[in-house]
């Protein structure tokens, strides 16, 4: 039950980014991870139909390859950025932060390299942390947010209007 009430306010957020999005008149793009991949399900785009349609079809739960994803992500934002160089980047992640499936072995290695590359680049980088309040909390998201400066809210406790102000 907890993990669908987090989805749930996952959603919630996403769908509000996308309101603020489309206001905005600014486009937005979606790599949706789970399994052993990390897939661009939606490149970017202004049309917050198309984007609310994807993520009504996102499936959640299973392994999580969260180097995938960060790569997949930088690389998107970086192709992006030589076809736009004057955009504004916000790149937004929503997960619980723990991480097992690895690009090659060493997934949390992987993990911090990519940030780095994200971070030198000078992308505005959000991560909201869907990892439950539970006796073993890893920490990871929280823990990169602070290395490297990016803003980090937990599900649970996100003010969407501060959110909001942040893009």
């Amino acid at each position: 039950m907890g993990a669908l009430r987090r989805m749930e306010l996952a959603k919630g957020a996403i769908r509000s980014l996308l309101v603020d999005a489309y206001q905005k008149r600014n486009r937005v793009g979606m790599i949706v991870f789970r399994k052993d991949s990390a897939d661009l399900i939606l490149p970017f785009t202004s049309s917050v139909e198309l984007a609310e349609k994807s993520l009504r079809d996102v499936p959640t739960g299973g392994r999580t390859p969260l180097s995938k994803a960060f790569l997949k992500a930088y690389e998107t934002f970086e192709k992006e950025l030589r076809k736009n160089p004057n955009i504004i980047p916000i790149m937004v992640f929503i997960s619980d932060f723990k991480p097992n499936v690895a690009i090659k072995n060493d997934f949390i290695k992987e993990i911090y390299e990519i940030c780095e590359k994200i971070h030198e680049k000078g992308i505005n980088t959000i991560f909201i942390d869907t990892e439950p309040k539970t006796f073993i909390k890893l920490g990871i998201g929280e823990e990169l947010a602070k290395k490297f400066g990016f803003k980090y809210y937990k599900i649970d406790e996100i003010k969407l209007d501060d959110l909001l102000k942040e893009i």
